[in-house]
């Protein structure tokens, strides 16, 4: 009997032993986000930060640090340094920032030192508010700019450019997953108004059970909008759909101005594939991996074949801040395909396709940028800007879409005022 309890002693204290949590190791992980960066991020020879003083910086910080939910905030400020959308760190809560552009709905610039709202998402909170382009910001959630930019930045002693100041407003805007905003803004007058707005994910969720696509007809030239689905298989099938019916359309305008979201290849490229008679590049890249810098990879190419129907007219595309990810590789990628123009905004910069990374022995999880974005001339993917628009005619008008009315101006070579 004694052997039997003794054996069955032993199992217990075996099962005890490994179900201890281990023990946490900041100034490990911090080598370990360290490395998994250097290894393996396509875009930090680029990047707007001095690296070494950075990681020196916040490895002192890191020591500081008693559980792995305080080093992730820590990580969470310092990739703000990157001012890269798609450098992410998890896991998220309740408490970090939305995510941007995903999580955004108002974009700021910075005028004569003070910042002023530069762009509003179309049918989002802020569009639907009182808020218009132009106008002054005062305060977010009740605090300053400055208590804005620091909370974003972590209450940091490194150095912040203006760049950083202005990226810092900018996620500030955003607010905190899935969190109300309060934005205080300066009118015309002078007097402060305060506007309350839903949290920025509540649009971007109700697209969720809208179509994939809004498609339309104005005169003779088509018109297709994606609501940021480019992730969705089924939108290749919705896309299918709408370029059969617009098959006789003498010109078609592709508005890819709702995708802060991304998407994926199996998406992009079928569709892309519509604009081909054979097989065409459309995109190249190069991947970094912890063997092989991006510099020293080779330079590969990625193709689309022919999809049926072949669209043959002429066709536009529009663009700009809330086009992310694969929707701004389909940007491109429309260019590189004969896109008649590419009109609208700055696109959002999500740098590179990503991989996501777990740090040894923790839940942290890195999204990092390792392949290396081009268009097919060679330029960096990031460097791409659509043409401006040139203001609508009708001053004052209110909901005057300059992008739009260019794209059609440039198909039907007409005035403005025959667009309508």
């Amino acid at each position: 009997m004694f052997p039997k309890i003794l054996i069955y002693v032993l199992v217990l204290l075996g099962l005890t032993s490994c179900s201890q949590p281990k023990p946490f190791h900041p100034e490990q992980s911090w080598q370990h986000f360290v490395q998994t960066v250097e290894d393996n991020y396509a875009y930090l020879d680029t990047a707007p930060v001095d690296w070494p003083a950075l990681k020196a910086y916040y490895a002192e910080q890191a020591k500081q640090v008693n559980s792995e939910a305080e080093l992730v905030d820590l990580l969470q400020v310092v990739k703000q340094f990157f001012m890269d959308p798609h450098f992410n760190v998890g896991p998220l809560n309740a408490d970090d920032f939305s995510v941007t552009p995903t999580g955004s709905d108002i974009w700021a610039t910075q005028v004569d030192g003070v910042y002023v709202i530069e762009r509003i998402k179309a049918e989002s909170a802020a569009a639907s508010s009182q808020l218009q382009v132009g106008q002054r910001i005062v305060a977010i959630d009740g605090h300053t700019i400055e208590a804005n930019i620091a909370k974003v930045f972590g209450e940091t002693d490194s150095p912040l450019s203006n760049a950083h100041k202005l990226w810092a407003v900018n996620v500030a805007l955003g607010g905190l997953r899935n969190g109300a905003r309060t934005i205080d803004i300066e009118a015309a007058d002078g007097v402060v108004q305060k506007v309350h707005l839903a949290a920025t994910y509540e649009a971007i969720n109700k697209l969720k059970e809208q179509s994939a696509l809004v498609v339309k007809e104005f005169g003779s030239i088509g018109y297709i909008r994606f609501n940021n689905n480019l992730g969705n298989s089924q939108t290749v099938d919705a896309f299918h759909e709408a370029i059969t019916a617009l098959s006789d359309t003498q010109g078609l305008i592709i508005d890819l101005r709702n995708t802060p979201s991304g998407g994926n290849t199996g998406v992009a490229e079928p569709i892309l594939g519509h604009f081909v008679t054979e097989k065409s590049a459309y995109q190249k890249y190069r991947v970094q991996t912890a063997q092989q810098h991006y510099t020293e990879a080779p330079l590969q190419t990625a193709f689309v074949t022919p999809t049926a129907p072949y669209y043959a007219k002429p066709f536009v595309v529009l663009a700009g801040r809330w086009t992310g990810s694969m929707g701004e590789g389909m940007t491109i990628g429309f260019d590189a395909l004969g896109a008649k123009a590419i009109i609208g905004q700055p696109m959002a910069d999500l740098l590179g396709g990503i991989n996501q990374f777990t740090l040894p022995d923790s839940a942290i999880t890195l999204e990092l940028g390792f392949e290396r974005l081009y268009h097919v001339n060679g330029t960096f993917r990031e460097d791409f800007v659509p043409q401006a628009p040139t203001p609508c005619d009708r001053q004052g008008e209110q909901g005057c879409d300059a992008e739009l009315v260019e794209a059609l101006r440039i198909l039907v070579n007409s005035p403005e005022s025959e667009l309508y």
